[in-house]
């Protein structure tokens, strides 16, 4: 996977997972997301997030980036509760049931954490001279350990004697990958290590290399014993086809078995997970006729190149929430976006507008409707550094009809003035203007260049129409703001629950 690639799915997932929460459990899982390594290889990045989009910059490499806040008011007992009942679940996998070799690992482990062989697991600083540091961690236990697609692949949660000061979990959590027969004394090294949490989750999964099968992967997902997986194919719209998993609380794919497809969790009568299963519907590389298909109703200007990087990318962070390979809406050059100055008041020499290159793409996604992806490179750095912009959409239609009307909000965040935000509108390629009413009242008029308007509007305005207009003053087509964010309905998070 190229560096591009790892940018655009960090970026789309990042957009995801900071999203404003509709629960308190959400923004608890938001700030004690793991740093988990789910394939081999990595890339750092750093970004600067802003609601509605992300901003992203170069910056300072001695910068660390801090958590938000946990509100102190809200709970997450019942998601520790069923965090618990995972850690009291029975080792499960085939493997497992060769209880000296479970028994040796769960050793193995415990002392290679005494002699500070993880340090994700080290104890916090103010403890380092407390003799009884050790005793931070003192428990481990083997959840999972079995031969899956030529790998021996385990899970271990290292248990506190009090929950961490930091994050409030009781437990972590260390996956480990080595060859597939390994001892117990290969799978308790460093090296095996191939994902560390700070927290043992209820549900917790790992996507690892298949060793024999270049490009292909290995899943791995496990849930509290007396849980049940199903498996669905990625459906065309919201009506899915569940099959138990016949390895009931845990479930196992394989290249060989590997499919676009949704998982689901039930314990007891409750439905606990529903989600995409890790993988894309893109071929790597994009071959010529998918590159075709998704250039063929393209508006303004986009190279092949960039095309080849971006519906990749998209495929990449959708996965099978998409039905189909995304298409490219439209492409150009974008000028006259207000900037926001830094510190709330202009200074001298910052520029007062913006302009760069920008591409907006698409797909159908499962639950209906279409989700799609803006993208702004700047031609100059912008405020502290921001060097480009994104947003995610959802509109109700196909937006790559080359008759319809498109109007996508630029991050309002950074990319307006006072009370302002910038729409970037892609329109039919006779129209000659755009306008944007409210009631019936005009608000904002521009012209349209290469099938693209820029616009700014009140931020307090809602229930904008949008309108491309010919030479002549006809409306050619019409819509709403597209809906920010990312649509994301036939996912389920429960654990959050009684």
């Amino acid at each position: 996977m190229t560096v591009d690639e790892e940018l655009g799915r960090a970026l789309a997932e990042l957009t995801r997972t900071l999203a404003p929460q509709p629960n308190p459990y959400d923004r608890a899982r938001a700030r004690y997301r793991r740093d988990r390594q789910r394939r081999l290889g990595g890339l750092a990045l750093a970004l600067v997030v802003s609601l509605g989009g992300a901003a992203f910059a170069i910056a300072d490499p001695g910068r660390s980036t801090q958590p938000p806040p946990a509100d102190s008011t809200e709970s997450i007992a019942p998601v520790l509760a069923w965090s618990n009942k995972l850690l009291q679940s029975p080792p499960r996998g085939a493997v497992s049931r060769d209880s000296g070799y479970v028994r040796q690992l769960t050793e193995l482990l415990l002392a290679a954490m005494r002699r500070g062989d993880f340090p994700r697991l080290t104890v916090p600083l103010d403890m380092v001279d407390n003799p009884n540091a050790v005793r931070a961690l003192t428990t481990v236990k083997v959840l999972y350990v079995d031969d899956v697609g030529g790998q021996r692949i385990a899970l271990a949660a290292f248990v506190r004697d009090q929950p961490d000061p930091v994050t409030g979990w009781p437990a972590a959590a260390v996956w480990l990958v080595a060859e597939d027969g390994a001892s117990a004394q290969e799978l308790a090294n460093t090296a095996a290590v191939r994902g560390t949490s700070d927290a043992l989750e209820p549900y917790e999964s790992l996507t690892v290399d298949d060793p024999s099968s270049p490009g292909k992967a290995v899943h791995v997902a496990i849930a509290p014993a007396g849980c049940v997986f199903l498996s669905s194919p990625s459906p065309r719209s919201e009506t899915f086809q569940w099959t138990p998993e016949p390895t009931g609380s845990y479930l196992i794919r394989t290249p060989q078995t590997q499919r676009p497809e949704w998982w689901r969790v039930d314990c007891g009568a409750v439905t606990r997970k529903i989600t995409p299963a890790p993988g894309s519907l893109v071929a790597k590389p994009i071959t010529d006729a998918q590159l075709a298909t998704a250039m063929s109703r393209v508006r303004g200007t986009v190279t092949e190149q960039r095309a080849r990087e971006l519906v990749p990318q998209y495929a990449q962070s959708g996965g099978y929430r998409l039905t189909a390979l995304p298409s490219m809406v439209w492409g150009g050059q974008v000028a006259g976006i207000p900037a926001r100055p830094t510190g709330g008041s202009p200074t001298a020499g910052e520029p007062s507008v913006h302009s760069g290159k920008a591409t907006i793409l698409t797909a159908p996604a499962v639950g209906g409707g279409w989700v799609g992806e803006m993208t702004i490179d700047l031609d100059h750095p912008g405020p502290d550094g921001v060097i480009g912009t994104g947003a995610s959409f959802t509109v109700p239609t196909d937006p790559t009809d080359p008759a319809s009307v498109l109007a996508v909000a630029i991050a309002s965040d950074t990319f307006a003035s006072g009370d302002q935000r910038s729409l970037l509108v892609v329109t039919p390629a006779a129209a000659t203007a755009v306008r944007v009413t409210q009631d019936g009242r005009e608000v904002a008029r521009a012209s349209v260049s290469g099938c693209a308007a820029v616009l700014t509007v009140p931020d307090t305005m809602t229930s904008l129409v949008v309108e491309a207009l010919d030479a002549s003053g006809r409306t050619l087509a019409s819509g709403q703001v597209a809906k920010g964010g990312v649509q994301v309905t036939p996912e389920t998070d429960t654990w959050n629950q009684e």
